[in-house]
């Protein structure tokens, strides 16, 4: 009867080591997912440390790029600036009138004073305007009774 205890003790052995492994083989599965998880993951995290330090790289290009746009456009503005304070001979401004014009427009003046030219524009206020004529005509014309 020993050797039956025996045989007996190894079957139960048998069992309870293939429910053991099982067991613990599941554990080490899910393990092996949380492993492959990780590994993604890291993946992922390079890929994204990758795209923000070229997001980086091309922000500092823009940067710089603005920055030499700005220099560029402040020179101009000065150049521009420069230019348009320095005198220039077409900058000076226009007469309106000729030289020969404006030595008539002095001789003018000289022969016939201002006060004169005053007197005889005031002189006649008490006439009509060369414009109306004197015997009235069309609608508005003031009628004249018959006698």
């Amino acid at each position: 009867m020993g050797w039956l205890i025996g045989i007996l003790l190894v079957i139960a052995g048998a069992i309870i080591g293939f429910f053991a492994s099982r067991f613990w083989l599941g554990k080490g599965g899910h393990s092996a997912s949380l492993a492959a998880q990780l590994e993604d993951t890291k993946q992922q995290f390079d890929a994204y440390r990758r795209d923000v330090s070229e997001h980086m790289a091309t922000a500092l290009q823009l940067s710089e790029q603005v920055t030499e746009i700005q220099s560029k456009l402040s020179r101009f503005l000065g150049e521009s600036e420069n230019f348009l304070q320095s005198e220039k001979e077409w900058q000076q401004p226009l007469p309106f009138f000729s030289d020969g014009t404006m030595k008539q427009l002095r001789q003018s003046n000289l022969l016939e004073p201002e006060p004169e030219r005053r007197k005889t524009s005031e002189g006649r206020h008490d006439e009509a305007p060369r414009d109306y004529s004197e015997p009235g005509s069309g609608l508005f014309s003031p009628i004249k009774p018959k006698e």
